[in-house]
This record gives structure tokens, C-alpha cells and sequence, in this order.
């Protein structure tokens, strides 16, 4: 080489270690300039035109491809860091492998030493190949492997990196014919056994590619991914999974994590050996720091179905489908609410917490804490979930599905006992009788609120749990029903009213308003998702019947607490308070409970009447009782009759003793209080007095007629007093004053003519 020769040979030996570091770096567009910068200044003089090495050609167009070459339009960017190709796959059939290995930045060890600087513009080619092939460009990193072979025509990388791409493209057998190429040159690649090891692994020529791995493990040790498929070959797939995941590990590392590496090599580990516990969260986090985040909800879901008592598991679904962007179906809401319920009242998962704030913060964090925590969690939670009920459609709010959770796994954990020690405790519980077992009741299968359930699909072992309580508190929380009776609990009867109209699901209840409007508010008795949404009720043989039963029953309770509460209201509602009491007998009666209900429905009356009367709002004491008649019953009106008479006769004589008052309102009073209850002597004596005022307003305003009669009922009233009590002096006088201004009326209608 002549002066100015040399001079460009070693700027181009220095252009590409400039690429090959900023390949490292993960610089792409500055590996890419540096590796065409190298390529112009190690392209050989044209003996053409006589011009030196480096220098650009005439025309001003650079290397033009050959005609024959498969080009791409548009060109992947390869400003990303260099990606590897993802490691064999093991999730699939055992022994299947994907492309072959691109992870070390392009480096001397490649390439060969050539004459006239063919070593420089080789190393140039394949680095500009790999930056192609890391883009996902495999036409275009072919062109450029094809270019580094016209370079090096006995070298062994270009038929290397050829394989490589060949085998990204899909073509096994032309890459394993690549790679065989290599292994036949006089310096046969490193990595050539290896990758054609992959090539016939996922060819499924197992013991050929065992062949080639036990091959390249005498010219020197594997790396970490050839030594898990060398035993995921061999069989030994816990020992590949083990490797695997410590090559996820290292790949999250360094100052470059390789996050996506990660998650595919963790997603391999996971697939070989699926094993519980605490690794299970790892391999999710890992799964997600790749951008695989429903990948590792997947993995924690089917983990939960293993092991539904770790909470570590749980917690880690439960935060996976809390920020998974893919939450707009109501399914992956309810995943996410089970999951969350399951954990409010999980006493280890509250252990844990606890125990990790101690570490952390170095102070204690009592037991005592723990209603607050999680009355807090409950309230960050409903936030979250807040928005994502009207993008989802669901049929409940958010919000309410968790209470309705929450409260449910708290029944069904006072129902059981304490729950399963953490794992790693240092007891264990006492062990349990199995479901079913001889000696004792079937045991709960797993904990939680009914969409955990239903999730886990333990939705018939519950039911015969369920069924098997003495009491149904469990059936009716684990149920549609569930919802309607927390609102209930809560004081909130309408809303209580309105959720039991929600008892069906979609189809349903669209294929009842289609055939039977007044059809039964619960699923039908062929439907799939029936013990679903009802897991208390699938341990029973009439399910159906019994729900709709339940149902009545509630709306029976609902109806006479709405009714009162009307009644009780400020302002108080009669009209509604009427229509809803009358509702709930209606109820009472197709379930075989009437004179109970009507009881109940009275003493709520008299209570909410008393209450009014002993604070002087005497009107509100009268209209509570009228609203209460008009809906009861004969047998139980006396009850009401002989309080609304007092309620009456106070409200007349109050208002007759008003000054400047008119006296008919209260004279209507005091008969309607003598006519429900004619055995009252003060009703009947205030009778008497409130009809003689009203004569003589009567005669103050001329209406000699009108005093008249206002004085004869005062006689017949007072007579018919008299005869109930006859011995009663007061009585007695208030008729004879009656009869003396009756007589002097008449007199006067005599002197008048009138």
C-alpha cells in the first residue's frame, strides 16, 4: 500500500471502532455515518479511473446496490439501540428455537484479516448489515452481508450474518446452509455451530442441534441462552428455566438495561417451568419493564389459579390490571375488583404491609392501623376505577362492585376464621379437612368476594360451601343480591330497589323485555352465566326459585324502610310513603308473610306518629296515621284508630283554644275522633264546647240557621256522651247549657219567622 493508501486504510480503521463504539452506546444514526465513512475510505482503487481509496466515485453515487438485490423502500430506523433477536422459544412445542443471536456489537473478532484493507470495508459491511437487521430490515442487511462476501469471498462472516438474516426471514434451510459455510471456512466462526444449533432446533432436528452444541461446548464454554436450549433439549427444563431467568436478570442490568431481552427471555423461563411463589411477581415485573405488561397479567392470573392464598400474587395481579392500559371490557374491570377484594381483609397480605412500612420507615405500625389503611386503599381504589365504568359499559359502578367485594370477603372471612399464614411464616396453619370431607362441613375453597371466585373458577365448591352455613348471609352476599342488600345496610333503600332490578345479565334481561315484560328479575334457567354472577346460590338445586324468592324478600324490607323513611322525611312524602307500604304488603302477601308485615308497617307508624306528636306537630301525627290506614288491613286498624283519635281530638282542642280561630277545622276534628273512638270522654266533651262556640260564631255572623244546628249536634253529641258516662257532672252541665241556647235560638227563629 502507497502512502496515501495506508493513510485512508487507518482513517477507516478508525471510523469503524468509532461505529462499533457508538453501536455499544446504542448510537444508531452515528454508528451508521461512521460505518459508511469507513466503507468509502477501505473501498480499493478503481483501476478504472485511477482514483484512490476513499475517494467518491464520479458519478457521486456511492456502492449501488446490485441490480438483483431485494431492496425495501423505507428502511427501518435505526436510531434505537442495537435489539437482539429473541431467544428460542420454549413456550411453544419443547425444542422450538427462533432466530439466532445478534447481541455482541460488531467487532474485529468477526472478520478476518484480508489484504488491501478488505479486513476494514468487511467489518464496515457487516456492521452496516447488523444495524439493518436490528431494525428489522432483513432484505436490506442481506444486501449489505452480500456486499461484505464480494469483500472477503474466504471469510467466514459474511455467511455468517447471512444466516442470521436468512434465519429472522424465515428461511431455516438457506440459513443452516449459511451457517455450515461458515463452520467449513479455515477460520470458522465462534458463534456458527450455535446458531446453526437454533436453525435445526427449530427445524426439529433435536439431535442435530445437540450435536452442535456439545460440538461448540469443546471449542468453548456457552453462553448462558445455548446452555438453557442445550437443556431444554436434553429435557432439563427446570435447570433451562433457571438459566433463563438469570439471563433476564442480567440482560435488566448495567447502565443499558435491555428491558425487552428481558421480558422475552423471562416470558421462555416462564413457559419451561411455571414455578410458584415468590418468582412468580419477578418474572411479571420483568415481563413489564419490557413492555409485555398483558403478558405478565396473563402469568399472574394462571398463577392465581395454582396458588389463590398468595397474596404476593394476588397483590401483583391486582396492580397489573389496576394500571393495565387495556382495560375497556368490563371483564378486565371485574378481574381487577376481585382482585383488590380479595385482598382488603387478606390479614397476611395487612401483615405484610405492615411489617414492609417498619423496614422502610424504621417505626412500628400497629395492628391499629390497619381499619385506616384500608378504609384509605378503598378510597384510592374507587378513585381509580371512577372513569373506567362508562368506558367499559359495566353493568354496575365501579365504585359499588368493590364495596360489594370488600364486604363480602370480609362475611366470608368472619365466616371461616382466620385466614391461611403468608407463605415463608413460621408456623403453618393447622391443616383442613378438604371439601366434602367425612366429619365436618365441605371447607371454603378459596378467599375472597364473588368475581374472585367466579375468576378462579371455584364457583361450584362455594356454592356447596355456601349452602351448607347455617344461615344464608354468605348465598345472599355472594350474589347479584349482594349489591341490594349492602345499600340497604347503608340506609339507602331506593338505591336498594333499583340494584334489584339489575339481577339479570345482559342477555337476559334484553331477551326478557323482547318475550315476558313481567318475567321474574333473574336470569333465565338455561343461562351460562348464571352460577357466575350468583356463586352462593350454585350449591343449590333451585337456584332460580330460591334468588327470586330472596329477591321478593329484600324488596319486601326495602319497600317498608323506603316507606318509613318517606314518612319520616322533611318534608314528609305521604303519597310515596302510601304507595311504597302498599307495595311491600303486596310483597308480604305472595310470600305468605302479610300479617306480619302489616304489623310491622303499623307499629312503624305509631312509632313515627308518637314521635310527631310528642314534638307538637300534631298535623304530621294525624296524616302518618291516615297514611298508615289507608294501606292496613280490619284486623290491625283498631291499633291505629284509637291513636289517630287522640291525635285528632289534641289537634282540635289545640286549634279551638287558638285565639281569633275558626272553629268548623276543629269541630271536624273532634267527630272524626269520636266516630274512631266513641268510648273517649274528652273527645266527646270537647265536642260539645267546640260546637257551642261555633253556634255563637255562627250567630255573630247572622246565620241563625247555622247556629241552630251547630247547637242540636251539640245536644245529640253530648246525649249520646252522656249515656257512655252518665254519672259525669261536667257532662251533664255542658248539655244542659247546650239545650238552654238551643231553646233561646229556636225562640228566636219564632219571633222571626225564620
Amino acid at each position: 500500500m502507497g502512502a496515501r493508501t495506508g493513510t485512508a486504510y487507518a482513517a477507516a480503521r478508525t471510523a469503524c471502532a468509532e461505529g462499533e463504539a457508538r453501536w455499544a452506546r446504542g448510537d444508531g444514526p452515528g454508528a451508521e455515518a461512521s460505518f459508511r465513512r469507513a466503507a468509502d475510505l477501505a473501498r480499493p482503487a478503481r483501476a478504472d479511473d485511477g482514483s484512490p481509496p476513499g475517494a467518491p466515485p464520479p458519478n457521486g453515487v456511492p456502492d449501488p446496490a446490485p441490480t438483483d438485490a431485494p431492496r425495501t423502500t423505507d428502511a427501518p430506523d435505526a436510531s434505537a439501540a442495537p435489539r437482539t433477536t429473541d431467544a428460542p422459544d420454549t413456550a411453544d412445542a419443547p425444542g422450538a428455537t427462533s432466530a439466532p443471536d445478534t447481541t455482541d456489537p460488531p467487532g474485529s473478532a468477526d472478520v478476518t484479516a484480508a489484504p488491501d484493507g478488505a479486513d476494514v470495508l468487511v467489518r464496515a459491511r457487516i456492521g452496516l448489515g447488523r444495524l439493518r437487521l436490528a431494525a428489522g430490515d432483513a432484505e436490506q442487511a442481506l444486501v449489505e452481508f452480500r456486499r461484505a462476501r464480494e469483500a472477503d469471498p474466504g471469510g467466514a462472516a459474511a455467511p455468517f450474518w447471512t444466516g442470521c438474516a436468512l434465519a429472522r426471514r424465515g428461511d431455516l434451510a438457506a440459513a443452516e446452509a449459511c451457517f455450515t459455510e461458515a463452520l467449513d471456512r479455515p477460520d470458522p466462526h465462534p458463534r456458527a455451530a450455535v446458531q446453526r444449533a437454533y436453525v435445526r432446533a427449530k427445524s426439529g432436528r433435536t439431535a442435530a442441534a445437540l450435536d452442535d452444541l456439545r460440538a461448540a461446548a469443546r471449542t468453548g464454554p456457552l453462553d448462558d441462552e445455548a446452555r438453557w436450549v442445550e437443556a431444554a433439549l436434553s429435557g432439563g427444563a427446570r435447570q433451562a428455566a433457571l438459566r433463563l431467568r438469570r439471563a433476564a436478570l442480567t440482560a435488566l442490568g448495567g447502565d443499558a438495561p435491555d428491558r425487552e431481552r428481558a421480558a422475552a427471555l423471562a416470558a421462555a423461563s416462564w413457559g419451561l417451568c411455571r414455578e410458584p411463589g415468590a418468582y412468580v411477581p419477578l418474572y411479571a415485573v420483568t415481563l413489564v419493564a419490557g413492555g409485555r405488561r398483558d403478558a405478565a397479567v396473563g402469568l399472574l392470573d394462571d398463577a392465581t389459579r395454582h396458588d389463590p392464598a398468595d397474596h404476593r400474587v394476588t397483590h401483583a395481579l391486582a396492580l397489573g390490571l389496576l394500571n393495565s392500559p387495556s382495560h375497556h371490557d368490563s371483564s378486565t374491570l371485574e378481574r381487577c375488583v376481585g382482585a383488590w377484594g380479595a385482598l382488603l381483609h387478606d390479614t397476611a397480605f395487612w401483615e405484610r404491609v405492615r411489617h414492609g412500612a417498619a423496614r422502610r420507615y424504621g417505626v412500628d405500625a400497629p395492628e391499629s392501623l390497619v381499619p385506616d389503611l384500608r378504609t384509605a386503599l378503598c378510597e384510592h381504589l374507587a378513585r381509580r376505577l371512577a372513569d373506567r365504568g362508562a368506558e367499559t359499559g359495566a353493568r354496575v359502578p365501579p365504585d359499588l362492585l368493590l364495596q360489594r367485594e370488600a364486604e363480602a370477603a370480609r362475611l366470608l372471612d368472619a365466616a371461616v376464621g382466620a385466614a391461611p399464614r403468608p407463605p415463608g411464616a413460621e408456623a403453618s396453619p393447622p391443616p383442613r379437612p378438604s371439601p366434602g370431607a367425612a366429619g365436618g362441613p365441605p371447607d371454603v375453597p378459596v378467599r375472597g368476594g364473588p368475581m374472585r371466585i367466579a375468576a378462579l373458577g371455584a364457583v361450584r365448591e362455594f356454592g356447596v360451601f355456601a349452602a351448607a352455613r347455617p344461615d344464608d348471609a354468605l348465598v345472599h352476599a355472594f350474589s347479584e343480591l349482594g349489591f341490594a342488600h349492602m345499600q340497604l345496610r347503608l340506609g339507602l333503600p331506593g338505591d336498594a330497589l333499583a340494584a334489584l332490578g339489575e339481577l339479570r345479565c345482559h342477555a337476559c334481561r334484553a331477551r326478557a323485555r323482547a318475550t315476558d315484560p313481567g318475567a321474574a328479575p333473574v336470569c333465565e334457567a338455561d343461562c351460562p352465566r348464571f352460577d357466575e354472577l350468583n356463586p352462593g346460590y350454585a350449591g343449590l338445586a333451585d337456584r332460580h326459585e330460591r334468588l327470586a324468592r330472596d329477591a321478593r324478600d329484600l324488596a319486601l324490607h326495602a319497600r317498608v324502610t323506603l316507606g318509613h323513611d318517606q314518612l319520616r322525611a322533611e318534608p314528609p312524602d305521604f303519597g310515596a310513603a302510601t304507595a311504597s307500604l302498599r307495595r311491600a304488603l303486596v310483597h308480604a302477601r305472595e310470600l305468605g308473610r302479610y300479617r306480619p308485615t302489616q304489623a310491622k308497617v303499623v307499629g312503624l307508624a305509631l312509632a313515627a306518629a308518637k314521635d310527631a306528636h310528642r314534638a307538637g306537630l300534631l298535623g304530621r301525627a294525624v296524616a302518618t296515621l291516615e297514611a298508615a290506614r289507608t294501606v292496613i288491613g280490619a284486623n290491625e286498624r283498631p291499633r291505629i284508630d284509637g291513636q289517630l283519635a287522640r291525635a285528632l281530638a289534641d289537634r282540635g282542642i289545640v286549634e279551638a283554644n287558638r285565639e281569633g280561630a275558626t272553629l268548623d277545622a276543629p269541630a271536624a276534628d273532634l267527630r272524626r275522633s269520636v266516630d274512631l273512638s266513641p268510648h273517649g270522654r274528652r273527645a266527646q266533651l270537647s265536642l260539645g264546647i267546640v260546637l257551642r262556640g261555633l253556634a255563637l260564631q255562627r250567630w255573630g255572623s247572622g246565620s241563625l240557621s247555622g247556629a241552630r244546628a251547630a247547637l242540636e249536634e251539640a245536644v245529640e253529641a253530648l246525649t249520646a256522651a252522656l249515656a257512655r258516662f252518665p254519672d259525669d257532672p261536667e257532662i251533664a252541665e255542658e248539655r244542659r247549657r247546650a239545650q238552654d241556647e238551643l231553646d233561646f235560638v229556636r225562640e228566636q227563629f219564632d219571633e222571626s219567622g225564620r
